[in-house]
């Protein structure tokens, strides 16, 4: 550690201490509660993006079961004509 660094850790740390506990205490919920509004935030910000991407994937789901209606269906008369064919032959 730098002397410059050093001295500014010593000055900041004697400034805490010319604090008053009940300004610290003041201080330190502060801090807390500031974390944890922004951690509510954070979360409710995850929530509506969760919540779009489930809404994007619900609107998908009818169209996904007419695809695979349309293999099966597909599927089905691939396997009619190869039945044919075999019986023809």
């Amino acid at each position: 550690m730098t002397y410059r660094r050093l001295r500014s850790a010593v000055a900041t740390r004697e400034a805490i201490g010319a604090i008053p506990p009940d300004a610290r205490e003041q201080r330190a919920q502060h801090l807390v509660a500031r974390e944890r509004g922004q951690r509510l935030a954070a979360a409710q910000v995850e929530l509506a993006m969760a919540e779009r991407t489930l809404a994007d994937a619900l609107a998908l789901v009818p169209e996904a079961e007419a695809a695979v209606a349309a293999a099966k269906t597909r599927l089905a008369d691939i396997e009619a004509e190869m039945s044919k064919a075999a019986l023809a032959a």
